[in-house]
């Protein structure tokens, strides 16, 4: 079955072959990796003993990619594989409308909406809900390890999240809850990946503002370049100024 590519069109949205059942498999699959994951770390760290700095991080952020390999297989596997429906389903397609200002937006927006919570948290005298890094501390003392966590964070990262959360999550909720309680529900799982309680309420709008890029332009492309321009950007400072917060 060849699915033809979604349209910004009135009404819950274009339907895709996925129903909730795949997305729940597909969590369940991606729940499973991630505790087998922490599972593993555990066990070589007990065998192992005592470790340096540098593998410690090594490891967790090899965990952080299995997680991302773990996204993006799990959208594949129970979409593309299972329905025989071709990647353009999952929005991998050109633009029907919009340009480079797209993921622009989405970007500056993103800024504007981590400075206003910032603001607001610090005037609540909230500190504790203000957003932590991701990246692991002094990380950059490592030039190795600086590399892999460009990769994860710069190169696997924009695009396993966007293809889970949006091209696979967020069209399958839209023809059932409408395009608002779709972007909201897969921005907020978006945001618990962060695994961040401070990263809930911003990364929430993040997502909602990606899959805004998603619908829009009725295509993935817009919503992977913004999240590849906003973490080259939070990697970089991270870089430059000698850490990850």
């Amino acid at each position: 079955m060849l699915v033809q590519p979604q349209q910004d069109v009135p009404g819950p949205g274009p339907r895709v072959p996925w129903r909730l059942r795949d997305l729940g498999l597909a969590g369940a699959w991606v729940v499973a990796v991630g505790i087998l994951t922490i599972i593993a770390l555990g066990i070589v760290f007990a065998v192992v003993g005592d470790t340096n700095d540098d593998a410690e991080i090594a490891a967790i952020v090899g965990s952080g990619l299995a997680l991302e390999v773990a996204l993006l297989g799990a959208a594949a596997w129970f979409s593309v594989r299972r329905y025989s429906c071709g990647w353009q389903a999952l929005g991998f397609r050109r633009a029907v409308r919009g340009g480079w200002w797209v993921p622009v937006v989405v970007v500056l927006t993103a800024w504007l909406t981590l400075a206003v919570y910032f603001l607001i948290v610090e005037l609540a005298g909230l500190g504790e809900l203000v957003p932590e890094s991701t990246l692991p501390e002094d990380f950059f003392d490592n030039a190795a390890i600086v590399v892999l966590v460009g990769v994860l964070a710069v190169v696997a990262a924009p695009i396993a999240e966007e293809t889970f959360f949006r091209g696979f999550l967020f069209p399958a909720l839209r023809v059932r809850w409408g395009t608002f309680w779709a972007a909201l529900a897969s921005g907020l799982l978006f945001a618990a990946l962060h695994f961040n309680l401070g990263s809930i309420v911003p990364f929430t709008v993040i997502g909602m503002l990606l899959a805004w890029a998603y619908v829009f332009s009725g295509s993935l492309w817009p919503a992977i370049v913004a999240h590849f321009v906003f973490n080259s950007v939070s990697f970089g400072v991270a870089v430059a100024t000698g850490g990850g917060s």
